[in-house]
């Protein structure tokens, strides 16, 4: 499944500062989100520690960006949980490479796997730990 990031989704608003001043707003919000799962990478040669079963607990953080709704909103964050819901059982607890599209789970696939069914997200960032992460991003 490839998703295309439309700019229809990137809504800015252009406002007058007191200061008389045009600016451009662009409403983003943002959720991280936690699980923890299995795997090894499969493409690596023999001897790379990855290529071992191992598990991290990652940390996701979900961008969307646009223009407000009625109630003030670009998305209600329980939404969000909503739709990120069903996708996280899918990993939290489990040996990624089982999971259909992450049969090679490096953290880049694994934030490119989410984007892709994140219906009008802007980012995806995929921390392995503190230190390593891996983001997919509409440009």
């Amino acid at each position: 499944m490839n998703k295309h990031f439309s700019s229809q989704h990137v809504v800015s608003e252009r406002r007058s500062r007191n200061d008389g001043k045009d600016v451009v707003l662009t409403t983003r919000i943002g959720r991280t989100y936690r699980f923890e799962s299995a795997h090894h990478l499969p493409n690596l040669p023999d001897g790379h520690k990855c290529k071992n079963l191992h598990g991290h607990n990652y940390r996701m953080e979900v961008v969307m960006c646009g223009g407000l709704d009625d109630r003030g909103f670009v998305r209600d964050f329980a939404e969000m949980d909503a739709e990120l819901g069903p996708l996280l059982k899918l990993v939290d607890h489990r040996l990624l490479n089982d999971v259909e599209g992450l049969e090679n789970p490096t953290a880049e696939i694994i934030a490119r796997w989410f984007f892709e069914r994140v219906p009008n997200c802007e980012s995806v960032r995929i921390y392995e730990n503190d230190d390593c992460w891996a983001e997919v991003r509409a440009d």
